[in-house]
């Protein structure tokens, strides 16, 4: 008996052993399981490592973009997750998040031409309480991509239409334009759209000068055509905002709007009626302000007047 007894002892050990390896096994697989499961709506699997960008570049040992690569998947996930409309303070977590991370990929590798171009998109958040948020560090990101990648063109259009669409900044938009209608590969269109926004935005002698490198330089059929049209536009535009000047003169004076122009002549506050360049002629609008009778003015605008008619944060 006293044999058997020392056999069986270290059978239960072993046992014991056996069962506290099994025991420590399934704590490891509980955690690896919630390290991988799928995110539930809103939550991010991927966020900023603990580590500032200037830190870890020096220690990503050559690998720099394969780092960025994973802040970018980290991003892509999250706005992945993002399903259906929200309110501002329901999406504030993950705005954050979209833009901690595109900032860090960006940080990482300024280069990186598709964060930018992502960022351009996917950052501005429409919400069901009326506002457009992440609109702003949208337009920090594309600000930077602009300098570090002024060759993409569609990183300078994105932020020109933030810039116009969002924030009512038409002169910066129209500059942001101008830029990417330089750019190589660059679609027609885009001049002619950084003209109209430079004029909304007031810059008329950037605008101008523009538009005749353009007319100069075009080969496209039609093309110059066009341009010529466009000098005629910012022409009008001009003579359209010395009109108004002048009757927003005669208004103060006299203490009630003119209701011809030929009166403001009349008056002294200006000299003549210019000529309309499109062969039609200048007259005082339902509005109190002067208009063309053969073209529309130049303007830009978004959903609701000149701007997207939403709060931005």
């Amino acid at each position: 008996m006293h044999v058997k007894r020392r056999l069986f002892l270290p059978g239960r050990i072993l046992l014991a052993a056996v069962f506290l390896l099994c025991a420590a096994s399934t704590f490891l697989l509980r955690q690896t399981a919630a390290r991988l499961r799928a995110p539930a709506p809103g939550e991010t699997q991927f966020d900023v490592p603990p580590f500032p960008a200037e830190v870890s570049r020096p220690f990503s040992f050559g690998l720099r973009s394969v780092v960025a690569d994973l802040a970018f998947i980290g991003a892509l996930q999250n706005y992945g997750g993002q399903h259906g409309a929200r309110t501002a303070a329901g999406g504030a977590a993950d705005d954050r998040a979209l833009n901690r991370l595109l900032t860090y990929a960006t940080d990482l590798d300024p280069k990186f031409g598709g964060a930018y171009r992502f960022a351009g998109n996917a950052m501005p958040r429409h919400t069901l309480d009326g506002k457009a948020t992440n609109v702003l560090q949208a337009e920090t990101l594309l600000e930077k991509g602009v300098k570090e990648r002024p060759d993409d063109w569609r990183i300078s259009f994105l932020l020109g239409f933030i810039q116009s669409f969002y924030l009512d900044k038409f002169q910066a938009a129209g500059h942001s334009l101008a830029l990417a209608a330089r750019s190589a590969g660059a679609p027609p269109y885009l001049s002619l759209l950084a003209t109209r926004a430079l004029a909304a935005g007031g810059d008329l002698d950037f605008a101008e000068r523009m538009a005749r490198v353009m007319e100069e330089n075009a080969t496209e059929p039609g093309a110059q055509q066009e341009w010529q049209k466009r000098l005629l536009d910012l022409r009008m535009e001009r003579d359209l905002r010395a009109l108004d000047a002048a009757l927003q003169r005669y208004r103060d004076r006299v203490g009630k709007p003119a209701a011809t122009l030929a009166e403001v002549v009349r008056s002294g506050e200006m000299r003549s009626i210019p000529s309309e360049p499109h062969g039609g002629r200048y007259e005082v609008g339902a509005d109190g302000r002067a208009r063309s009778t053969a073209a529309e003015r130049l303007r830009i605008g978004g959903r609701a007047g000149a701007t997207s008619g939403l709060e931005v944060q």
